[in-house]
């Protein structure tokens, strides 16, 4: 039942179109560089992104800890305690999708000040950029109740797995102090987001940990600090860059926007799924909302 629950979250099959939300200057680099950014996770808008996992898994060891016998389940559960201090701070990166192609909050918090787009592509391309790069394409949950059950599972997956380690004398001193949880977290902790965040629907692509020297892995200037991100390639040997459909965020000149990416799609040879650069492929928002 545990492992069932860790690994359905992991897998789950996308729906057909998933939007990035972005600004002028990012639209123009996904569709000229064929490249999509993933920022760590340290380096996101919620602040308490990563962290508010590691408190929910705070919570629940809290709990393990005080119903568990003295011994070495107790030891095992310190142990895995201690694991976890500081590892917000390891190189994972996200890059953030939503099932929703025209949000209001979505518009405000990433469309800059007059001219958002919303980028869709279909869930499959997603799923083929995801496994080619070695990331995970995952919902995020948003429901205390599936966090508490999803923490609840990896801890007790985890400390079933030490345990058995202790009584086969498998440990040794290459083994991580609380056996697998670190890791583990990298997996889950960034779709697990606080609920006021739930109406986003978010889907996320996630690495696994990276060292700063792997190629991709960059620096861009931020509003406060230097921020690191990792290029995603959209496009490969086997692998085309398509566009499902973008919709041109609330503007004062929502005409001229449609017809500007529509041109720019066109001068990148960007096809839409299925092979068309129809004038389908760009559309204005319905979202009565005015910034300038």
């Amino acid at each position: 039942m545990k492992r069932s629950i860790l690994d359905d979250v992991l897998s789950p099959s996308p729906p057909d179109a998933l939007y990035h939300y972005t600004t002028q200057v990012g639209l123009i680099g996904i569709v000229q560089d064929k490249a999509i950014w993933a920022t760590h996770t340290q380096y996101l808008n919620d602040h308490q992104e990563y962290k508010h996992a590691i408190q929910l898994v705070k919570d629940q060891l809290a709990t393990l800890l005080k119903e568990a016998p003295k011994g070495t389940t107790k030891e095992l559960l310190a142990e895995m305690e201690q694991s976890i201090e500081g590892i917000e701070s390891v190189n994972v990166c996200v890059c953030c999708f939503s099932e929703v192609k025209d949000s209001l909050s979505q518009w405000r918090a990433y469309g800059g000040s007059s001219s958002g787009y919303a980028i869709g592509f279909t869930g499959a391309f997603l799923r083929d950029v995801s496994n080619k790069n070695n990331f995970h394409l995952v919902r995020c949950i948003y429901k205390p109740s599936e966090q508490k059950a999803l923490v609840r599972a990896l801890l007790e997956e985890v400390l079933e797995e030490n345990i058995e380690c202790r009584k086969t004398e498998k440990e040794t001193d290459a083994e991580p102090q609380g056996g697998n949880l670190g890791a583990y977290l990298h997996r889950y902790a960034p779709i697990l987001k606080n609920i006021s965040f739930a109406e986003e629907r978010e889907w996320r692509l996630i690495s696994r940990p990276m060292s700063c020297t792997r190629e991709g892995f960059d620096y861009r200037p931020g509003d406060s600090m230097i921020t690191p991100f990792f290029r995603i390639p959209l496009s490969g040997d086997d692998t085309e860059f398509r566009v499902h459909h973008i919709v041109v965020g609330p503007t004062p000149h929502p005409q001229q926007s449609i017809q500007s990416v529509r041109s720019l799609l066109l001068s990148e040879r960007v096809p839409r799924v299925g092979g068309a650069l129809g004038r389908d492929v760009v559309s204005a928002s319905d979202v009565p909302y005015r910034s300038w």
